[in-house]
């Protein structure tokens, strides 16, 4: 079946600090539509428009829905493209660490340190793969690291939004 677009009631794009990763949340109500998911669309390169999409059933009936997707989204932008019923809108990307310094502090890190998120997953191992990658990026050929702080943050605030956390320490 082809799928059709969607138009949520609600979209939420959620960051901590300066990570490069973004964390979508559409929600809406559909009519015969089941198989819902959050897209990149074609129509637009840097940076990219957003949408929802689901497959046509033949049910009858209303059918709510909330779906999520985790992208790669560069620190330096404070908005996501998403297309809605009334056209493409800024969705601005909330960054949870702002006005929480209790937040900040706990996720402060010292020169040879790394952090690893994962996104409204409670998988250690997600987070682990994530501060390894960003360990790798830095160029490091021979590195032995080993974890200092791990947790799972729950914002009470936003309650589509919370992240497990891995604090690397790695040494050259």
């Amino acid at each position: 079946m082809n799928n059709h677009i969607i138009f949520p009631i609600e979209v939420e794009a959620f960051r901590v600090g300066e990570d490069d990763k973004v964390l979508l949340v559409a929600k809406g109500r559909e009519e015969g539509i089941n198989r819902v998911q959050i897209q990149v669309s074609a129509a637009t390169i840097y940076p990219p428009m957003y949408l929802v999409v689901g497959e046509p059933i033949n049910q009858p009936g209303y059918f709510s829905y909330t779906v999520q997707k985790m992208i790669a989204y560069p620190s330096n932008i404070d908005y996501i493209q998403f297309q809605t019923g009334s056209g493409t809108k800024r969705i601005p990307i909330i960054d949870v660490t702002e006005g929480d310094d209790d937040l900040k502090n706990l996720l402060t890190l010292e020169e040879n340190q790394v952090i690893g998120y994962v996104y409204n997953a409670i998988d250690m191992n997600k987070a682990i793969v994530d501060a390894t990658d960003k360990i790798r990026k830095m160029n490091v050929d021979f590195y032995s690291a080993e974890i200092k702080r791990s947790g799972v943050v729950s914002l009470s605030h936003f309650s589509d939004f919370q992240f497990f956390y891995v604090i690397m320490e790695y040494k050259e």
